[in-house]
């Protein structure tokens, strides 16, 4: 245990101890096999929310009872949705925008905040990080919500700004490694560059450069995983979070693909496609999850709007996350796959700079493309994509500057204009 960390647990006793109580009860339910989502927890957030939130005052207690809600719906009855117990300017408001720019904020009281904060910490030694270490964290960053340098070198935090991220930013990371057991979060885009990066320069960091490395808010591809866990002598992993919620799932550090749920602080489940009834075990399916811990404003059968599937009947792990389910492909028959598909292909093109692929129409798809020095590999590239998605797939290829960012500073690989 470093200084830093000593420091923390020894501020958080004289607040009375509850970061580190919510710890303690994380790692007792998530280190045990044998442990089910705790039914008296759930219990009481249902009697909390019929209670005093408007919007479920009508519910039945049971579950499976509850109506499935979205951004949208609670967007437009968002004060339905407050907990009638709390005095709104004791709590704190999240805001996510997504991808969309459109504001979405969350009420979260004092337990919550405490929870996401056990959880980060529990899910961050997870993949081998310790609190205090150091860490450079790349994500878009708005300069007038930042703490000062000075705040950021005393907790060991080395912020980067990926809104214009370049080889300059790689260079900076890849020169952290030498100093030795240095952890990287990130988003998973920005990884796909260092990987990149790296292949291009035949770079490799000795084991014990990099602590951890934890990708977070979109898809990692497994070729940019493989590579860097490779390079970098860790193994990478994939972490399923959110703004509104926090930390649902984590990839483990033994280079394991599949997640492992959180089922100390989250009840999930994955709906089918087109219902609200539950998906089959391998099935891919809409994430729902049921927040345990936010009193302040329930997230209860919150569709997060990605799509995963269960690997086990114990329902204990994902073995697939694939992201916003408007960005899915269908195939020329109208079949759902797999987006890995995509990530799989064009790993192997590094003439490529950026891509994005786009459904326009049952069977119409377009490929931008963004190469370096030209591209002399279409037929190839058409002739994967068909052998994918269908023999009567039409495929056109456009030549881009650039793929746009989007409001989050993320770029899509795939966006779906046929099934919106």
């Amino acid at each position: 245990m470093n200084i830093r960390e000593i420091a923390f647990w020894v501020v958080d006793f004289a607040k009375g101890g509850g970061i580190r109580r919510d710890y303690i009860d994380i790692n007792r339910v998530c280190s045990s096999p044998s442990i089910e989502v705790d039914n008296e927890v759930i219990s009481n957030l249902l009697k909390h929310s019929i209670a005093t939130v408007p919007y479920y005052h009508t519910c039945k207690f049971d579950i499976n009872t509850f109506p499935v809600v979205n951004k949208n719906i609670i967007r437009e009855q968002w004060d339905s949705f407050v907990s009638d117990k709390f005095d709104k300017s004791t709590l704190k408001v999240v805001t996510t925008s997504g991808s969309t720019g459109t504001p979405f904020p969350v009420y979260m009281d004092k337990r919550k905040l405490s929870r996401n904060s056990a959880d980060v910490i529990f899910f961050s030694k997870f993949a081998g990080y310790n609190f205090g270490m150091p860490i450079i964290y790349m994500k878009i960053w708005v300069k007038s919500r930042m703490q000062s340098g000075l705040v950021y070198r005393l907790r060991n935090f080395y912020p980067i700004d990926v809104l214009n991220y370049s080889d300059k930013d790689s260079k900076f990371v890849l020169k952290r490694a030498k100093s030795g057991n240095v952890s990287i979060l990130a988003y998973a885009s920005v990884l796909d560059n260092l990987s990149k990066y790296m292949t291009d320069n035949d770079i490799a960091i000795k084991r014990g450069g990099y602590r951890a490395m934890i990708a977070m808010s979109e898809s990692l591809s497994e070729h940019t995983k493989a590579n860097l866990t490779a390079r970098c002598g860790v193994n990478v992993v994939s972490r399923y979070s959110n703004l509104e919620c926090g930390i649902m799932a984590q990839q483990p550090a033994d280079g394991s693909a599949h997640f492992f749920i959180n089922r100390a602080s989250y009840y999930i489940e994955i709906l089918k496609v087109d219902s609200d009834a539950p998906a089959e075990i391998g099935e891919l399916g809409r994430i729902v999850v049921t927040d345990l811990y936010n009193y302040a404003q329930p997230m209860i059968r919150y569709d997060t709007g990605d799509v995963g599937a269960f690997e086990d009947e114990q329902k204990r792990y994902i073995s697939t996350i694939e992201g916003r389910r408007l960005d899915l492909l269908y195939n020329t028959k109208g079949q759902l796959i797999s987006s890995y598909i995509v990530y799989k292909n064009m790993w192997q093109y590094r003439e490529i700079e950026q891509y994005q692929l786009i459904q326009e129409g049952e069977k119409d798809y377009k490929l931008k493309i963004s190469p370096k020095n030209g591209f002399k590999k279409e037929e190839q590239i058409v002739s994967e994509f068909v052998s994918y998605l269908g023999d009567d797939a039409k495929i056109i290829i456009e030549y881009v500057d650039q793929i746009p960012l989007l409001a989050s500073g993320k770029r899509k690989k795939i966006v779906n204009n046929y099934k919106k």
